[in-house]
């Protein structure tokens, strides 16, 4: 196969063609691309593009002045399956059964430690749909979704010192590790979303809300509801395809959509389950995008409540850090 790149605002230029160490290759397969983040060599001009095939990755740099496509480096290694952040410039790639090989490519040393994941259920090998990689706040994880134990692990691939199984983080989707069949992943907004196909329902996650060792769900099990407002059919969740981040991809009709949360939902609910102190429901609320009504409102229903003076304080004083925090990143 033969990788070509078009600038789209100059259609009518001939594509730049990469060439790859491994093209004479008669089985060479390209499993995975993206360009990586703006910044060091990549401009108008240049542009850098991590290639992943079956034989390794390849990073190349684009000049698309002089039509020039050059090898800057190669990992070689035997590809059965890749997982990819351009977010991060992350690449997982499977180099085995269950064996899985993490590579940072904004590092000196990209190649990080490689690690074996356990598989339940009876399977010997890892499927492509069981894991997901994800930056979530400032991490970068392998997420492997285990619905035989109704179980999403999460290991650390961007940190070596906190990616060892007991820095893991586990979350419990269901009760008593019951089995949930086929799971799938999606991220908003820092919220894992976990989706349980055969049931048609999805759990939500927030994995810096924790009760002792425990990642309780926010809100859920709930339906995932299509753009006219129709709760989305059960053969649908089955034909979609989960793609990075919120991005889901509905080939037999077409559609491409975004997932997203109703924050006013999730605080209800969230809420509702149990009683939560302002200060941590406030640092749920901060940790999200457009909260700050939700933030507004939970204060005053606080104080129409008449809430202990101690718990207001505590509440008001993660108001100040965050509202600090703000202000000194502005600066």
């Amino acid at each position: 196969r033969q990788l070509g790149c078009l600038q789209t605002l100059r259609p009518g230029q001939a594509p730049v063609w990469p060439m790859s160490k491994w093209s004479s290759k008669a089985d060479l397969e390209v499993l995975g691309f993206f360009w990586l983040p703006m910044g060091g060599a990549s401009t108008e001009v240049n542009s850098d593009l991590a290639v992943v095939t079956n034989h390794g990755l390849e990073i190349f740099r684009l000049n698309f002045h002089q039509r020039t496509a050059k090898s800057l480096r190669t990992f070689q290694a035997s590809v059965r399956l890749c997982w990819l952040d351009p977010i991060s410039a992350t690449v997982l790639v499977c180099i085995g059964k269950r064996t899985l090989q993490p590579f940072d490519l904004r590092a000196r040393s990209p190649k990080l430690p490689r690690f074996d994941l356990v598989l339940n259920g009876g399977a010997s090998e890892i499927d492509a749909s069981d894991v997901a990689l994800l930056t979530i706040y400032e991490s970068t994880f392998c997420v492997h979704a285990d619905g035989s134990n109704g179980r999403v692990s999460l290991r650390n691939v961007s940190n070596p010192l906190q990616g060892t199984p007991e820095h893991d983080i586990v979350i419990d989707v269901a009760e008593n590790d019951a089995p949930l069949g086929p799971l799938r992943l999606s991220l908003v907004d820092n919220l894992l979303v976990v989706h349980c196909l055969e049931r048609t329902v999805s759990v939500v996650f927030d994995i810096r809300h924790r009760e002792g060792v425990i990642v309780p769900s926010l809100v859920g099990p709930c339906n995932v509801v299509t753009a006219d407002e129709d709760e989305a059919e059960s053969a649908s969740w089955l034909s979609w395809d989960y793609l990075s981040g919120s991005t889901i991809l509905d080939a037999s009709s077409g559609v491409v959509s975004q997932l997203q949360i109703d924050m006013g939902a999730v605080l209800q609910d969230f809420l509702a389950r149990s009683p939560h102190d302002v200060a941590t429901t406030l640092r749920l609320l901060l940790r999200r995008t457009g909260c700050r009504e939700h933030v507004v409102q939970l204060l005053r229903r606080a104080l129409e409540a008449k809430t202990r003076s101690a718990e207001l304080a505590q509440g008001f004083s993660v108001l100040n850090t965050a509202y600090r925090s703000a202000i000194e990143r502005m600066s």
